[in-house]
């Protein structure tokens, strides 16, 4: 109503001062955005966070900075800070396709799976028709143990982008869980042709030849793997579980013991640990490992394996 009692010319004066401000303000953004993900790329992480932390508390209505800001914590894996950060430039942009995956991408990296599925059934009107969408629905379902429906969704999202490599890593997974160890063979194999740099892609073709028997070739795929992520506790796990099942105990060992440093509430971990301490004679680091997994099991603890998120971006 007070706008009516301004003259013409001023009305006019303020449409485009505030057109101007909006220009500025989402120059400004795009301004931070590129800074920040420069400051990433150098491995100045904490730098790039603060700048977008300072962004977004003078901008709280810019989608692209909340945007921005998840999508750096999510690589972070600060994944429940990311959800929160997510959720609002998905709200604010709940066309961007990017912001809503990458919000099941953090939800599914939480642990959260459920919630996952429902946000991305809730969505699928406006995003079913991405490949990216199907693989994040896949992962979902495989996540949740639910292998046919995640096995439908990864070769729909397949259907659409051949190449989706990481779609096509979890989809050997399912068939590995349903006990198509060849098919899951096939996969695998022709990932880390492909993709001979990806060390989960060597680790997961280790597990397809030690279903299949191929004990030897599972040992090298597994050593492949070892070579390219020395560090990476899933790649630990697969070689350290390959070398105590073909009896090479002392060469497991001190795998299975950085893993237990790393995640001490991984039941499986204690189990194999005192598998080898007991081959190796060692009676009393045994009995400990034993009380251990005896302690997790009293909890509730699962015979869950270090988390393996193959990165889709």
């Amino acid at each position: 109503m007070i706008l009516c009692w301004i003259s013409k010319p001023v009305r006019c004066g303020l449409v485009v001062l505030v057109l101007i401000a909006g220009c500025r303000s989402e120059v400004s953004s795009t301004n931070v955005i590129a800074k920040a993900s420069a400051l990433s790329r150098s491995g100045k992480t904490k730098q790039a966070e603060a700048l977008l932390r300072s962004a977004v508390a003078a901008q709280p209505d810019s989608p692209d900075l909340h945007g921005a800001l998840g999508e750096l914590l999510f690589r972070q894996q600060q994944y429940e800070q990311a959800v929160q950060e997510l959720g609002t430039a998905a709200q604010a942009a709940p066309d961007s396709s990017k912001y809503n995956l990458l919000l099941a991408e953090a939800l599914i990296g939480w642990r959260h799976f459920g919630v996952a599925l429902d946000f991305l059934n809730a969505v699928r009107s406006r995003f079913g028709n991405e490949a990216q969408y199907h693989y994040d629905l896949g992962f979902a379902y495989y996540n949740l143990n639910k292998i046919s429906l995640a096995q439908k969704e990864l070769e729909e999202a397949l259907r659409l982008m051949p190449n989706l490599d990481p779609a096509q890593y979890v989809l050997g997974g399912c068939l590995l869980a349903a006990g198509d160890s060849a098919g899951a063979l096939r996969e695998f194999r022709k990932l880390v042709r492909e993709k001979p740099g990806k060390a989960t892609y060597w680790a997961a073709l280790a597990q397809a030849f030690e279903a299949t028997g191929s004990q030897a070739e599972a040992l090298r795929a597994a050593e492949r793997a070892l070579r390219l992520a020395p560090h990476d506790a899933h790649v630990q796990y697969v070689a350290a579980t390959l070398f105590t099942e073909s009896g090479q105990f002392v060469r497991a060992r001190p795998y299975w013991e950085r893993l237990e440093r790393l995640d001490p509430g991984v039941l499986a971990v204690h189990v194999q640990l005192a598998r080898v301490y007991a081959r190796l004679g060692e009676r009393d680091l045994a009995r400990k490992e034993t009380e251990a997994a005896h302690e997790l099991q009293a909890r509730g603890s699962q015979p869950s394996t270090p988390a393996n998120q193959p990165a889709n971006k």
